[in-house]
């Protein structure tokens, strides 16, 4: 069973909508989406405001809450679905979508880009601030905090970048100085993989920080796009110690101070990186690599304090 966890940068009040998609294995037995307040060491959710559960053996998509003391409250199986749609949409071996839009009473739940049902909230939908996915899914490519009211943000972008995409992320306001983003995630395939992290702009479409490892090289360059959308020769960097292993687990903190990233790799201060522009909104992750490398995000955690950015090592410490 597979675990994949992340932490939300804001709140999640009314007007707002959280969208996780993913691959599913070809033979599954369940998937389960928990939208909680909190993480154990053990991995269990404390509440669980909204369980979303697609059962394959059982055909059925059963939603419920879960209370310390109370246990699991509210159970839903077929109630809410529309006339002529599958107990579960979901397909073995596919890619599945899971969409959450926070109303005044109630969850508005989609799954594969269709309204599938709603469930009363009894407990205030502000508490969430993790989305918790287990199951039987081989990884998670989208992981989406929007604000959809009482205005639209961030804007949806369009990639910039021609290598495949395999992970992207959005938070319903710009990163803050004080804003840390910590992914941990796998890479393997031949010696001539590679994969980027990229920092997008919501203003303009600019990726600030191109976060590039070259196995190949044995190399981590960084760049960003100019005015132009394109990126220079002149503006790489390439210094430091390349510590990742194809085949191995990372975990890289990103802080963000008043004047620079501040990057940090399984642990240790890798370097820092300065803002190409003095005024921008980032709100965007999108991860690439190569058609040859296997590349997927097991965690990704927003936190927001400004005391956080002199911590990024221990943030990239992995579990």
């Amino acid at each position: 069973m597979n675990f994949w966890k992340g932490k939300l940068l804001a709140e999640v009040p009314f007007g707002h909508v959280l969208i996780l998609s993913g691959k599913i294995k070809p033979n599954p037995n369940k998937i389960t989406l928990d939208l909680t307040d909190n993480i154990k060491e053990n991995k269990e959710a404390d509440i669980i405001l909204l369980k979303i559960e697609a059962n394959f053996r059982e055909n059925q998509i059963i939603r419920s809450m879960y209370q310390p003391g109370e246990g699991w409250m509210k159970e839903e199986i077929s109630k809410n679905w529309k006339n002529g749609t599958p107990k579960n949409p979901l397909v073995p071996g596919d890619i599945f979508h899971f969409r959450v839009a926070v109303l005044q009473k109630c969850f508005e739940i989609y799954v594969n880009d269709k309204l599938y049902g709603t469930f009363e909230h009894l407990e205030c939908p502000k508490k969430i601030n993790y989305a918790l996915v287990t199951g039987d899914f081989e990884k998670i490519t989208q992981f989406h905090h929007r604000m959809l009211f009482p205005l639209v943000f961030p804007r949806c972008l369009t990639s910039s970048c021609s290598e495949k995409l395999c992970f992207q992320s959005d938070v319903p306001q710009k990163y803050e100085a004080g804003t840390v983003v910590t992914l941990e995630g796998l890479s393997s395939g031949p010696p001539t993989s590679n994969f980027s992290i990229c920092f997008q702009c919501n203003d303009t479409g600019r990726i600030l920080l191109k976060f590039l490892v070259d196995f190949n090289r044995k190399s981590v360059i960084r760049s960003f796009q100019r005015e132009d959308k394109c990126f220079n020769s002149n503006d790489v960097e390439t210094s430091g110690e390349f510590v990742f292993q194809r085949g191995r687990v990372f975990k890289i903190a990103f802080g963000l101070s008043d004047k620079a990233f501040l990057i940090a790799i399984n642990g240790q201060f890798f370097t820092y990186f300065n803002f190409p522009m003095q005024e921008f909104s980032i709100s965007t992750i999108k991860c690439y690599c190569n058609d040859i490398s296997d590349f997927s995000i097991t965690n990704i955690e927003y936190l927001a304090d400004t005391a956080l950015v002199n911590r990024v090592e221990k943030l990239s410490i992995l579990d």
